[in-house]
Order: C-alpha cells, then structure tokens, then sequence
C-alpha cells in the first residue's frame, strides 16, 4: 500500500510532449492531501476496529465463562434438588421404618398384656374356685358342729332326770 510520502516523492518521466508539470504537481499534492486523510482515518478505524476487537473477544470470554457458570449452577442446583429428594426420601424411610417398629413394640406389648391379663383371669378363676371350696367346706363343717351340739344337747337333755319345780 503507498503512504501519502509515497505519492508525494513519486517522480515521473518527462517526456517530449508531457503533461503540464504545474498541473500534475498541484493534483500530486491534492491526491497526496486527500490520500493522507483517507490513510490517517483508515488507520484510526484500523486500530479503533482492533481495540473493539479486543473487546469483542473479552466480551465473548465473559459470555463463555458466565455460560459456564450458569451450566455449572443449573447442574448444582439439579444436584442439590436430587440430594435433597434422595435425603427427603430417606428421611420418610426411615419415619416408616421406625413406625413400624412402634407398631410392631406396640402390638407386641398388647399381645404380652393381653396374655398376662388372660393369666391373672386364670388365676382369680382359680383362687375364686379354692376360696369357694374353702368357704363350702366351712360352711358344711360349720353345719355339721351345730348338728353335733344338738344331738349332744338332744341327749344330754334326755338323760338328766326331770325335776319338777315346786310351786
């Protein structure tokens, strides 16, 4: 690419019936003018162009990485969702089980009472019965010494002589 120096050290050949050198030195120097001010605003746009360059690229860095970022929270907080649901199912698990366990203590223990209470009805059967068969023997052999009394009353009274009481 030519620099505006360039065009303005540029010499042409002269020959026998050439252009006006006047002419050809005034429009050298107005294309070398314009020349310049285009090559001095292409380099402005150039290095104006590489710097938003540079920019772009940082600007895609930081979308990259805040993508990643966000792939990386998503996949955390999926993560920490799954955890949480695993954790929460294991936690009703284990409620269950220990339910369970309560209810099987408990039928247990109702099972072991009812059996106690079904003994101690036994047994206050059975004590109610020897009671009862102690009061009835009591009662016959309560029976049985007043019988005796009057048969020993009966005959004493008919062997003592009659005494007549005198008036």
């Amino acid at each position: 690419m030519l620099t505006p120096m360039d065009i303005h050290n540029k010499e042409f050949k002269r020959g026998f019936r050439g252009y006006s050198e006047e002419d050809v030195d005034a429009f050298m120097d107005d294309l070398a003018g314009d020349y310049e001010k285009v090559y001095r605003e292409y380099c402005e746009l150039k290095e104006r162009s590489e710097k938003l360059q540079d920019k772009l690229s940082q600007y895609e860095k930081m979308e990259s990485t805040m993508n990643s970022t966000l792939m990386l929270a998503q996949q955390t907080a999926e993560n920490v969702k799954v955890s949480a649901r695993k954790e929460a199912d294991l936690i009703l698990q284990e409620a269950e089980n220990k339910k369970k366990q309560m209810l099987d203590e408990t039928t247990f223990n109702v099972q072991t009472t009812q059996k106690d209470m079904d003994k101690m009805k036994t047994q206050v059967n059975a004590f109610r019965a020897k009671v009862r068969s102690i009061l009835t023997s009591q009662l016959r052999l309560l029976d049985d010494m007043v019988l005796e009394e009057e048969e020993v009353r009966t005959e004493t009274a008919s062997k003592e002589p009659v005494v007549e009481e005198k008036k």
